[in-house]
C-alpha cells in the first residue's frame, strides 16, 4: 500500500463513481478498478459494494476513508513543514553573541529574521569573546556572532563587518571640541584598556596603534566589557577605543570622535562548527549582511 493507493480510494469513494473518479485522477478507468481491487486483496477488506449502477461504501470503507484522509492531511503537512524547514524558513536556531553587539548589530538584525522568518525559535546565548570558538565545537551555540580569536579550529566563519576603532573622550575633554583626533596628542592621556585575558584582540590592536604613534598608554583602568569602558569614560577616568559601531549607544557625558590617519579595522564575524551551514544557518548569515 502506498499513498497512491490512498489517493485513488478517496477519489472513488468521494465521487462514489469509477468514470468520474478515474477523470479527475486524470487516468483511465481499468488501471483504477485494478488499484482499488489490489488494495482491498492487500488489506482483505471489502471497501466498496459494486453493481452495474451504483457503488457505495462498506462500513470498512466509510472508516478507512476517515483515515485515509488524515494521512494523507498529515503527508501533506510532513512534506510542507520539511520544504519550509529546508529553505530555513522554521526550526530552532541558537545564536550565541557578546557583549557589544547586543546593543549594537544584533537587534536590528533580529528584528529584520523575526520579520522574514516568523516561525523560526530563536534562542539567543552570551558568551565571552574568548570562549565563543569553543561554545560552538560544543554545540552550546548554533552560530554565534565573533571577534578573531586565535584558537578557530573546526570553526569556520564568514566576516560581516570591518570597523575601525573610535576614541570615546568625556564631553568635557579639551579633545570634545575636535573634529577628529591624533593619536599622537594622546601620549600623555589616562586610557581605559581592554583586558588582555578577556578582550585579546582589542588589548593588543590598541597597544599597537599606540606603539604605532610613538608612546605607551598610561592605563588607567582595564575592563572587560565596552560599556564598562563607556562608564568610566563618562565618570572622567580616561579616555578609550571602542568600535565605530558603538557610536550609536547614547552614552551621558560620553562623546565620540574618529581618530586621523589610516588604522587597522577590527571584524565582526558570524561562526559556526559546521563546514556546511544549515539553511537556518544560511538564512541568518544573508539577512545580517543585508543589514550591514
Amino acid at each position: 500500500m502506498d499513498l497512491r493507493h490512498l489517493r485513488y480510494f478517496i477519489a472513488v469513494a468521494e465521487e462514489l463513481n469509477f468514470t468520474r473518479a478515474a477523470e479527475r485522477l486524470h487516468i483511465a478507468q481499468p488501471p483504477l478498478s485494478l488499484q482499488i481491487r489490489q488494495l482491498e486483496e492487500e488489506m482483505d477488506v471489502t471497501l466498496l459494494n459494486r453493481t452495474r449502477r451504483h457503488v457505495e461504501l462498506t462500513e470498512a470503507g466509510r472508516i478507512f476513508l476517515a483515515q485515509a484522509r488524515q494521512i494523507l492531511r498529515a503527508t501533506e503537512s510532513a512534506v510542507i513543514q520539511a520544504q519550509r524547514a529546508h529553505r530555513g524558513e522554521t526550526g530552532r536556531l541558537t545564536v550565541g553573541f557578546f557583549e557589544h553587539t547586543s546593543y549594537t548589530l544584533l537587534p536590528p538584525i533580529l528584528r529584520a529574521y523575526r520579520e522574514r522568518f516568523p516561525s523560526v525559535e530563536i534562542l539567543l546565548r552570551w558568551f565571552p569573546v574568548v570562549e565563543q570558538a569553543e561554545a560552538l565545537r560544543r554545540g552550546d551555540a548554533d552560530i554565534s556572532f565573533m571577534r578573531p580569536v586565535p584558537d578557530l579550529e573546526d570553526v569556520t566563519w564568514e566576516t560581516i563587518l570591518e570597523e575601525p576603532f573610535v576614541l570615546a573622550v568625556p564631553a568635557r575633554h579639551p579633545f570634545a571640541n575636535a573634529e577628529s583626533i591624533s593619536l599622537k596628542d594622546c601620549a600623555q592621556e589616562p586610557f581605559i584598556m581592554y583586558m588582555p585575558e578577556v578582550a585579546p584582540d582589542f588589548h593588543a590592536m590598541n597597544m599597537r596603534m599606540c606603539a604605532s604613534a610613538g608612546f605607551v598608554p598610561k592605563v588607567a583602568s582595564e575592563v572587560g566589557q565596552v560599556y564598562t569602558l563607556l562608564g568610566l569614560v563618562s565618570s572622567g577616568a580616561g579616555i578609550g577605543f571602542v568600535p565605530a559601531s558603538v557610536r550609536q549607544v547614547k552614552f551621558d557625558h560620553v562623546v565620540y570622535k574618529p581618530i586621523e590617519g589610516r588604522q587597522p579595522t577590527v571584524e565582526i564575524m558570524l561562526g559556526y562548527s559546521r563546514r556546511t551551514p544549515t539553511p537556518l544557518m544560511t538564512a541568518f548569515i544573508e539577512t545580517a549582511k543585508s543589514m550591514l
